[in-house]
């Protein structure tokens, strides 16, 4: 070692990792300075497309919808509607529904609904339970007997609705021609052996749900309907619901292309939230081959995550209430309006919905999550005020809620596709908390007036 009579050590291998130390120090700050910089870069003002109209009370829910934009979050188009006691009080759409060809989101332009269309597809059984055509409790052998091969005999319509059948994918590859077969569909379903043991379990059935619905439907339907001609027939042509399950090709071109989130926007927006994805359980699962993995490989022509072949308008076409449900927000907003109106369902059917019939962990998407009815349920405070809604999230940011205490609901949809499900998207949570706060601001308006 050299000397240290001038105060200093002067080992050459200390000097070496110290300045490799100092380099490495320098990169991080560049990198950290420039990714601060590239994340609080903002949208110019004139580049920003808004139209529709919000009530004078639900303002804030226009202007985080235009921050949403400016923050670059909201990468492509989307569009909010909020019904509340009895009346639209925001209807708002921005952005582009096909950026590359600069084509504007309309107030008529329709999105891909995913897993938010499997709260339609609840209130289609929910409606056939209301009628008498089935109970909830009932074995789905009873109105299906080839159904209980495999050990499937036991599986009531609610292990269906909830995701405790144990079917959480099919494992058999299909074509696009077997999915236009209700005939070929139900064989596979009822040669699939379950995952687990029925009713055991909770876990999510991500697109298998809307395969097997379809033929629940096709069955206790006393006119034998398939889910998309039953919604439309018994529901979306009676009250001017602009929502499909089996979408008319002549009505593709309204639909917005979708586009997959890049490497960058989900670094950005799991900086943003680190918990907004169980990054443990996704990993230990693919590396695993485990069932989440599994159910998004089946069927390999209608991908939405690495590969978006689902912009193929022959797609939306089929009659799959799990995924393929296509409308506007608006209509989505609507839909549960008139259902928190009493005007599709009946008060004793309305209150049994809006309670989940299992609270569990999720073993398919590893959170613990609760579900019933084809519904899921989020319970949340804010402040001194609580707000319980019902509904389905969708891939990439989608979502529809109600919430039968409070009076509201509200459909949101963008073809952007962020992290995950629609729960945690960030600009998802940023346009709930501006509709739980104009609610709790109405309310304590009133309560000052009363008082």
């Amino acid at each position: 070692m050299d000397s240290f009579s001038d105060g200093y050590c002067r080992d050459p291998e200390i000097m070496k990792i110290s300045s490799i130390l100092i380099k490495l120090a320098i990169v991080f700050v560049g990198v950290a300075a420039f990714i601060t910089y590239i994340r609080s870069r903002r949208v110019p003002e004139h580049l920003i497309y808004i139209d529709g109209h919000a009530d004078k009370e639900f303002e804030l829910v226009k202007d985080v919808f235009k921050e949403n934009f400016a923050r670059g979050w909201e990468r492509d188009g989307s569009s909010i509607s909020v019904y509340y006691k009895g009346k639209k009080v925001v209807d708002i759409w921005g952005g582009y529904a096909d950026l590359q060809s600069e084509r504007r989101w309309k107030k008529d332009t329709m999105n891909v609904a995913f897993s938010s269309t499997k709260a339609v597809a609840g209130l289609c059984v929910a409606l056939l339970v209301d009628r008498g055509h089935a109970r909830y409790n009932q074995k789905v052998v009873e109105f299906w007997p080839e159904f209980g091969k495999h050990g499937k005999d036991k599986i009531t319509l609610e292990m269906v609705m909830g995701h405790t059948a144990g079917l959480a994918h099919l494992d058999e590859i299909f074509t696009f021609e077997d999915a236009r077969n209700p005939k070929r569909m139900s064989e596979i379903i009822e040669n699939q052996v379950p995952h687990w043991s029925p009713g055991e379990k909770l876990g999510y059935h991500a697109v298998a749900f809307g395969w097997i619905v379809d033929q629940v439907v096709r069955r206790i339907d006393p006119k034998g309907r398939g889910v998309g001609k039953f919604f439309k027939e018994e529901i979306a042509d009676l009250h001017d619901i602009d929502f499909h399950i089996g979408l008319p090709l002549e009505l593709s071109h309204r639909v917005s292309r979708l586009s997959m989130t890049t490497h960058w926007q989900r670094f950005d927006e799991l900086l943003t939230d680190p918990h907004a994805i169980n990054i443990t359980h996704v990993v230990k699962d693919i590396l695993t081959g485990g069932l989440l993995s599994k159910m998004g490989t089946n069927p390999y022509w209608m991908q939405s995550i690495f590969r978006m072949t689902i912009n193929n308008p022959d797609i939306y076409t089929l009659e799959q209430p799990a995924v393929l449900g296509i409308g506007t927000a608006r209509a989505l907003a609507k839909l549960f309006h008139l259902v928190l109106e009493g005007k599709i369902l009946s008060k004793e059917t309305l209150q049994k919905i809006a309670r989940p019939s299992v609270i569990d962990y999720d073993i398919v998407i590893g959170i613990t999550i609760s579900r019933g009815h084809g519904f899921t349920y989020i319970n949340e405070q804010r402040g001194n005020h609580s707000f319980n809604m019902v509904g389905h999230a969708g891939l990439g940011g989608q979502n529809v809620r109600f919430d039968l205490e409070n009076e509201f609901s509200f459909g949101y949809l963008s073809n952007g596709l962020k992290n995950g499900l629609g729960n945690t998207a960030r600009t998802y949570i940023c346009l709930k908390e501006a509709i739980y706060d104009s609610i709790i601001k109405i309310r304590e308006k009133e309560q000052a007036q009363v008082g």
